[in-house]
């Protein structure tokens, strides 16, 4: 594949999953404020530590998500087809059996794990209905991992988030009906998870882009050599993951146990709504980065990796700056259309977290190229210590503070993460620059972002008699015309723009997957 090849599909993969991540972003923001208001806020708790609880056993992954698309992309570089379908037969049995092993934990926590959070007598039957959901659904969900990595080595992304369209759509349909017939939550919950399997069936279709038989890339066969070999890479991952995981998943249920009632994570999970569609596009990121990433590192061309991660972090930095400071431009704004007054106090704790995603996403480059190198043992320590330092303010702050000790938690973590990046890791182990990726393709964006931002807000509130999402498009368009045009002028060259215009050329596939696609 040619360099502007690889480009369009990198390209492509990152439209459709921002894509994707936006509409499954508005879809929870019109289904949550109906949901809370048919369920009740304390009841909707449930769901929002429903989500926590399955988010954190993700950490039994080991790490193997990560190391199989850099394996798998490596060798569908090489036309390795036999490696492929060896790793992947492999991953079946392995994914099969994490899978049986978080559905015995889920049934666990239905039976016994009631008493670990702040839970109502009335709210108990309904919590361990929705642990035994969980149960039946987790494997079929931990199988489909090896589906996604295949794709992704492919550079089929841009396929897959397609797909995911269905999946939001049809979450939101689940949502509307749900309050329309007065389902009871453990009957939302279960056509919810359905609607989560969907893609599933979609993405299978599509591994025919693969020279392999379908038996040989899925039937279950187990071959130890090779999966050691990624096991051995993913461990560190696995490591890493451990402490990411446990420092950002632990904090709503730390919230659950500590904080003033179950109620607490319902406006967590509003506050993570929004801030998780910027984490969801640095996800996008990441996974469209990864499989380029892997093949450019085992060219050990190091001109050409100092170029990919300062390119990718000035375009990835100008496009989150926008989308972060458009949302804290109107975080108050929003949170009042959104969920009402009673949700304002809210406000502060959005614009820290976003501000801290901003910071952290911006590393994603770099991120994708220290994963494909394989030398993450600092990145251990340094996410330990983070994890470590973190979660004990989430913990003795959520009695007083409540939601906002899970934010001030995550923002210490990123912290600390993000320093430890830019003063050891990009300098001494990738041997980049540090000030060239941080001043040369961040600061820019945020600089003029800020200033484009003091003019919008000054704008703001000259507005007085405007209101609602009227107020919200004109502040916004005030903010795109100056940050875009402060961009274009000091920012953004010519040849940025051609090289853009080039990859419009590809023609836009269809939304839906077709045979051909």
């Amino acid at each position: 594949m040619s360099n502007q090849q690889a480009a369009k599909r990198i390209f492509s993969g990152t439209v459709w999953g921002i894509l994707a991540k936006i509409l499954d972003a508005a879809a929870k923001f019109v289904t949550i404020p109906l949901l809370v208001g048919y369920y009740g806020k304390a009841d909707y708790g449930l769901i929002a530590l429903a989500f926590s609880l399955n988010a954190y056993l993700r950490l039994m992954d080991l790490g193997m998500n990560v190391g199989s698309v850099r394996f798998l992309a490596i060798w569908e570089n090489a036309k390795d087809w036999t490696s492929i379908s060896r790793a992947s037969r492999s991953s079946v049995m392995f994914y099969g059996a994490i899978g049986l092993i978080n559905s015995m934990i889920f049934i666990w926590m239905g039976n016994y794990g009631q008493e670990l959070f702040n839970l109502s007598a009335e709210q108990i039957p309904i919590y361990r209905v929705m642990m035994y959901i969980l149960a039946a659904s987790t494997i079929l969900n931990w199988l489909s991992n090896v589906i996604i990595q295949l794709l992704s080595a492919k550079d089929e992304l841009g396929y897959v988030n397609r797909v995911n369209v269905i999946s939001s759509v049809l979450n939101f349909l689940v949502a509307l009906v749900a309050i329309n017939l007065q389902w009871s939550l453990p009957v939302y919950f279960v056509f919810y998870t359905l609607s989560t399997l969907i893609p599933i069936p979609f993405n299978i279709y599509k591994l025919r882009v693969f020279p392999i038989a379908l038996k040989n890339l899925l039937g279950p066969k187990w071959d130890g050599k090779i999966f050691k070999e990624i096991l051995g890479y993913s461990s560190a991952i696995f490591l890493m993951g451990l402490f990411q995981l446990t420092a950002n998943e632990l904090r709503p249920i730390l919230l659950a146990r500590y904080a003033s009632g179950i109620d607490v994570l319902t406006d967590y999970r509003v506050i993570q709504t929004i801030a998780m569609l910027v984490i969801s596009f640095g996800t996008v990121f990441l996974q469209v980065l990864l499989p380029a990433a892997s093949k450019v590192y085992a060219e050990k061309n190091q001109e050409k990796m100092e170029k990919m991660v300062f390119e990718a972090t000035r375009f990835i930095s100008m496009f989150l700056t926008a989308v972060v400071f458009v949302l804290v431009l109107n975080s108050d704004t929003i949170l009042l259309l959104y969920m009402g007054e009673e949700y304002l106090h809210l406000t502060i704790w959005l614009n820290i977290w976003l501000f801290t995603v901003l910071l952290n996403m911006h590393n994603t480059p770099v991120a994708s190229l220290v994963l494909s190198s394989g030398k993450t043992r600092f990145l251990i320590y340094s996410s330990a210590v983070a994890c470590i330092v973190s979660l004990p303010i989430t913990l003795f702050l959520a009695p007083s503070y409540d939601v906002g000790a899970a934010v001030m938690g995550y923002f210490v973590y990123m912290m600390i993460q993000i320093g430890f990046f830019y003063v050891y890791y990009i300098p001494k182990v990738l041997k980049l620059n540090s000030k060239r990726i941080f001043f040369g393709a961040f600061g820019p964006a945020v600089l003029w972002g800020l200033v484009a931002f003091g003019i919008a807000y000054l704008a703001k509130n000259l507005l007085k008699d405007v209101q609602g999402l009227v107020l919200i498009l004109l502040v916004s368009a005030v903010f795109v015309i100056l940050f875009g045009f402060f961009l274009r002028v000091f920012v953004v060259k010519g040849v940025d723009i051609s090289r853009f215009k080039k990859l419009l050329k590809k023609p836009v596939p269809s939304p839906f997957p077709s045979g051909n696609d």
